[in-house]
């Protein structure tokens, strides 16, 4: 056993916020560390989960009902459980190997998997720079016109009610220098590797 707790770090944020930029940057300063990303749980049209828009002919896939969830947490669950059966300890490249960094955008309102992160961060923009940000990526299937205003923001507002009580969420700028942001987060991360060594 290493005994090394796993350290589980939740990057989550509006759309287009930047918080697989973030998350990269993070792994690259921490050798050893392991993602998953929320955005490889999406569910493939047209499963019956899906909530439909008849006027936009275009699926809702900014809630929580567009996402395999159940898998997400099934999948973090068993990277924590391989913490506790590794013999092995740490080579000097994989430092960071008890370390896991969530990237998503609807993580923290299902209390099953908010309550294994040791440390949440959200990420914030205003409607516009998300507006511009997201015509600069591409789906699939792609946004509908429409889809933004009255899907995509709406739903990021409603999910940052959902968690507004929870008071453990560092709240973070998604418009400041992003290596700025990472060194912020870079410094939690560290020392909370070092409180649980």
């Amino acid at each position: 056993m290493t005994g090394k707790p796993p350290i589980i770090i939740g990057i989550s944020g509006i759309t287009n916020s930047g918080k697989t930029s973030l998350t990269n940057k993070l792994r690259a300063h921490l050798p050893g560390c392991r993602t998953i990303c929320q955005d490889s749980y999406f569910l493939e049209p047209p499963d019956p989960r899906l909530t439909p828009i008849p006027e936009l002919d275009h699926y809702n896939f900014d809630e929580l009902n567009a996402l395999d969830m159940d898998a997400m947490i099934a999948d973090v669950q068993t990277w924590k459980d391989a913490q506790t059966s590794d013999l092995l300890g740490p080579t000097p490249s994989d430092l960071y190997n008890n370390v896991l960094i969530l990237d998503g955008f609807r993580m923290y309102a299902l209390r099953d998997l908010e309550q294994m992160i040791n440390k949440k961060y959200f990420i914030r923009v205003s409607f516009d720079a998300c507006k511009v940000r997201r015509r600069t990526r591409h789906y699939t299937p792609p946004d509908k016109p429409g889809y933004f205003e009255k899907i995509v923001w709406p739903e990021s507002i409603n999910h940052q009610r959902e968690i507004q009580d929870q008071d453990d969420i560092e709240y973070l700028d998604g418009t400041a220098n992003q290596e700025e942001l990472c060194q912020r987060v870079l410094c939690d991360i560290q020392r909370l590797c070092r409180l649980s060594s």
